[in-house]
C-alpha cells in the first residue's frame, strides 16, 4: 500500500508539472526558430503541436544560444529547442527523436578560391567562422583544438555573414537553408546574395533535437514529448508543417 501510495503521489506531482507552462530557452535560427517568424519557426511549430498532443502547454524564451544552453544547466529553462547531435552534450542531457534535418555547406565570398577538398584539413590555408554555442562536427572541433584550422568566433550567424562578405573570414559553415534566408533579408545590403556561394560537398548532416535536464521526471517528459512528436508524423501534420516551410521561403524541396 505504501509503494502504490508513494506512486500515486509522483504521478500527481508529475501531472501537476505537465499541467504547467513548459519554459523552453531558444533562439534565432530562421526559419527553423524565430521569435516573429509564422509559428515561431518551423522547429519550434513542430515542438508545440507535440506537447500540445500530450496536454503540456510551452512557452519560448528567446536568447543566444549559449546563454539557452546556461539556462538549461542552471534550472532557468525545463528544455531547450533545438540543438544538433553531441556525444558530449548527451552525457548531459536528454534528447528528443529527430525534429528536423539539416544540411550545413561552406558559405564563402564568390572571388574566393576554394580548392578542391576531400577533408576539412585541406582547407587549413583559409579563415573559417563559426558561431560562439552551436554545435560543430568532432572533426571541426578537434582541428580547431589542435591549430589544423583558422577558425574566429563571432556571437550570432549575421556577423559570420557580414565578416565573410568584408573578407576577414573566408569560409562559413551554416544550415543551407539559414544561410540563403539571412542573405536575402532585409539586414544585408542589397545584392549581397548575388555575392556569395556554397561548396557542394556537405559539410555535415545534422539533425535538430529537444534537449532537458537528465532526470527521473524529465524522462518521463521526454517519453510525452516524442509520443506526440509520433503522432504528428502519424496524422501527417509534420509532412504538413515541412511543406509550409518550403511553400513560405520560396525555396524548393
Amino acid at each position: 500500500m505504501k509503494t502504490l501510495l508513494l506512486l500515486l503521489l509522483f504521478c500527481l506531482g508529475l501531472g501537476r508539472a505537465l499541467a504547467a507552462e513548459l519554459l523552453i530557452a531558444t533562439g534565432e535560427y530562421a526559419p527553423w526558430t524565430g521569435e516573429r517568424l509564422p509559428g515561431e519557426g518551423f522547429v519550434n511549430r513542430v515542438v508545440r503541436e507535440a506537447f500540445a498532443r500530450e496536454g503540456v502547454q510551452v512557452r519560448f524564451e528567446y536568447m543566444p544560444w549559449a546563454r539557452a544552453l546556461e539556462a538549461l544547466r542552471n534550472g532557468n529553462a525545463q528544455a531547450s529547442s533545438f540543438w544538433f547531435d553531441d556525444p558530449v552534450k548527451a552525457k548531459e542531457f536528454l534528447y528528443s527523436a529527430p525534429l528536423s534535418e539539416h544540411r550545413e555547406v561552406l558559405f564563402h565570398r564568390k572571388d574566393v578560391t576554394v580548392p578542391s577538398w576531400q577533408k576539412l584539413p585541406e582547407l587549413r590555408a583559409l579563415r573559417f567562422g563559426a558561431t560562439r554555442g552551436y554545435t560543430y562536427t568532432a572533426e571541426f572541433r578537434q582541428l580547431t583544438k589542435q591549430g589544423m584550422l583558422k577558425v574566429e568566433e563571432a556571437n550570432d550567424d549575421k556577423t559570420n555573414l557580414l565578416k565573410m562578405l568584408a573578407g576577414r573570414i573566408e569560409l562559413f559553415p551554416i544550415d543551407e537553408f539559414t544561410g540563403w534566408q539571412l542573405l536575402s533579408s532585409d539586414a544585408f545590403p542589397r545584392g549581397a546574395h548575388d555575392l556569395v556561394t556554397t561548396e557542394s560537398r556537405p559539410f555535415s548532416i545534422q539533425y535538430g533535437h529537444l534537449l532537458m535536464p537528465r532526470s527521473a521526471r524529465n524522462e518521463q517528459l521526454m517519453a510525452r514529448f516524442n509520443a506526440g512528436l509520433a503522432k504528428l508524423k502519424a496524422d501527417g501534420t509534420l509532412e504538413r508543417f515541412r511543406l509550409d516551410l518550403y511553400r513560405g521561403s520560396g525555396m524548393s524541396q
